[in-house]
């Protein structure tokens, strides 16, 4: 996906195509988008990905968010994270942070109550998202995340998720500006 806009009508014809009942068309534009666009084009492929029950237009949309590389599609995915009709893509969608090189950094405590909400899988990425953080966050921040780990830490039966979610409890505490 490259960073410059494109004109709104290239948006309405590249979301008419999301839109078409060929699979082949839908492919195609979602290759085309990955290659071209940019990410005004995001909430029309987050709404198929919520919609469809196929798997190559689900494997096309993943791809694609695994490739976005453009900071201006942070707050469509945050939405996307937001979004309930998304769940079951939500390993996929913060992924997609660290896959694209994306910066989530203002996203902390997101990514936090994701992992704790979420499953095994939903918390690994998001471990691994705060893992590639290269900024430091105000104490009180970290306190709150802190927080909400220890808590989750108590509640969660022995398993992986909880070696997870203690190893992010680590990594969060070792971003604190120290202030």
């Amino acid at each position: 996906m490259k960073e410059e806009k494109s004109g709104s009508g290239t948006i309405e014809k590249l979301t008419a195509k999301l839109r078409s009942n060929s699979e082949d068309t839908v492919i195609d534009t979602l290759e085309l988008i990955r290659e071209e666009g940019n990410s005004t084009i995001l909430p029309a492929v987050l709404e198929l990905l919520a919609d469809t029950d196929n798997p190559e237009i689900e494997a096309g949309i993943i791809q694609l968010l695994f490739d976005l590389q453009d900071e201006d599609a942070v707050p469509y995915l945050v939405a996307a994270l937001n979004n309930q009709r998304l769940k079951y893509y939500y390993s996929f969608l913060i992924s997609a942070f660290w896959q694209s090189a994306l910066d989530g950094s203002d996203h902390l405590t997101l990514f936090v109550t994701k992992a704790v909400k979420g499953d095994y899988m939903v918390c690994l990425e998001a471990l691994t998202v705060i893992e590639n953080f290269d900024t430091s966050f105000e104490n009180e921040e970290i306190q709150h995340c802190a927080s909400i780990l220890m808590e989750a830490i108590d509640r969660e039966k022995a398993g992986e998720k909880k070696e997870l979610l203690k190893s992010m409890l680590e990594v969060v505490e070792q971003l604190s500006t120290g202030e």
